[in-house]
């Protein structure tokens, strides 16, 4: 499948994911911005190799082959990320006492992978994992955000229709962890920082998230910890 193409099937799996469990060919291809023809042969593609089902009714739906590659992918970050950052997360949540959260970019979204909530407070945050949320609001996502590649990046901002974005994404790696409130939750506010591979890419990012008056409470302190206990989670993911 050339570039382009496989860039455009990428979509259709992406707006499949993201929207109703069945969608039609029409309803696809409108919301991924591609005719209606290109659509149905990307999709044939896709359902040939079990990535998508297509009904009597001729909706569309996700694959079942999906199922497995996603418990692989599930045990590999598991492996690779959850597992060496757990203990580091427990002891971040008992020394802070508020809610610490892992999180990974999943297009243009933050995806929850592992979260630790305090019990040191009866009134805390709660995310369950593999919760979504747009990249461009909260800190967790921002901090992923701040991270992505020239083209990534324009495609968000398009998407989030904030120019405005840019500056904020440049100051929150000038820092090196980033900070918001009422953005993404209510009430909420949220201390990230980010956690990078080998080549300076963005792999997750480290958040403590908690009741707004207690985490603005002490920003500076908060991101200190946080930014250190993203440090530590790479170097053990880096070996």
């Amino acid at each position: 499948m050339p570039e382009g193409a496989l860039q455009r099937a990428v979509e259709l799996l992406h707006r499949l994911g993201e929207g109703p469990v069945q969608r039609t060919v029409a309803e696809l291809a409108g919301d991924a911005g591609m005719p209606t023809s290109t659509a149905y042969r990307l999709l044939a593609e896709l359902e040939a190799h079990g990535l998508v089902a297509r009904a009597a009714d001729r909706t569309v739906t996700l694959g079942t082959r999906l199922v497995a590659l996603g418990r692989t992918a599930e045990a590999g970050l598991h492996e690779r990320l959850v597992g060496p950052a757990t203990a580091l997360m427990e002891e971040l949540s008992h020394q802070i006492g508020e809610t610490v959260i892992l999180t990974a970019p999943c297009g243009l979204e933050a995806i929850v992978l592992y979260a630790v909530e305090t019990e040191r407070h009866s009134v805390r945050l709660s995310y369950p994992r593999f919760r979504r949320a747009p990249m461009h609001r909260g800190a967790s996502g921002k901090v992923l955000a701040a991270y992505l590649d020239a083209a990534e990046l324009e495609r968000l901002v398009a998407t989030a229709g904030r120019p405005d974005l840019f500056e904020e994404l440049e100051q929150i790696r000038a820092n090196g962890f980033g900070f918001t409130a009422g953005e993404l939750d209510p009430g909420a506010a949220a201390v990230a920082a980010p956690i990078l591979d080998r080549r300076g890419r963005i792999l997750a990012g480290l958040s403590i998230a908690g009741p707004e008056q207690r985490v603005v409470a002490d920003v500076e302190g908060t991101a200190g910890a946080v930014v250190r206990a993203a440090q530590k989670i790479q170097r053990a993911q880096q070996g």
